[in-house]
């Protein structure tokens, strides 16, 4: 999460979203910079709206601006499944490895989730229960060109973002049935990208 004071703008770092490059492009302007931990790094827009902007007003009459990035469902998921095959996760419950993209979203649809599949949904973090609201500015993450333009004019000065964290680029695929009942189990994240 990133501050800017004078410009009265939050920028809440959606996992596997961008976050980490767009911090590494901007936290030097900020004036409040939430990383390292993930739990502070992607403080959520409720435990924000409950917490943090109660800080932050007390230094201004004005809440901020919220902004974040959302990615396309399946998409959001395969980049998750690429960054847990990682070998730093080797050997553990939450690895990959072994396991085809199918078996991955199999996981992350059953209920319980196991510890590979447990990453959480982007709906979740986006939206406040308490008052099913959302964040400000909410940009797809496929359109990048987009965000940096509005960060730039948002903040007064060219925005240029570079690859961190980058998981894998290998292909994967999804069967057809599966992709159903993720679209039907992750109904409020498809919509949520696709108003953004």
């Amino acid at each position: 999460m990133l501050y800017f004071h004078k410009r009265g703008l939050v920028f809440l770092a959606t996992p596997k979203a961008g976050s980490s490059a767009i911090e590494k492009a901007l936290s030097a302007q900020a004036d409040i910079v939430f990383q390292g931990d993930p739990n502070l790094k992607h403080c959520t827009f409720q435990r924000y709206k409950w917490r943090v902007e109660k800080a932050i007003l007390m230094f201004t009459d004005t809440p901020p601006q919220t902004m974040a990035l959302i990615r396309q469902p399946e998409d959001w998921l395969g980049s998750w499944f690429r960054f847990r095959h990682g070998a730093w996760l080797n050997g553990t419950a939450r690895s990959t490895r072994g396991l085809s993209f199918d078996q991955f979203v199999e996981g992350y649809l059953a209920n319980p989730q196991p510890a590979f599949a447990a990453v959480g949904r982007q709906g979740r973090f986006l939206i406040n229960p308490a008052t099913d609201t959302t964040v400000d500015r909410l940009f797809q993450y496929e359109a990048m060109p987009a965000v940096t333009a509005w960060l730039s004019a948002r903040l007064g000065q060219p925005v240029a973002l570079g690859l961190h964290n980058v998981s894998p680029d290998w292909p994967i695929t999804l069967s057809a049935e599966l992709r159903r009942r993720l679209e039907q189990q992750l109904a409020e994240d498809y919509a949520l990208h696709a108003r953004a």
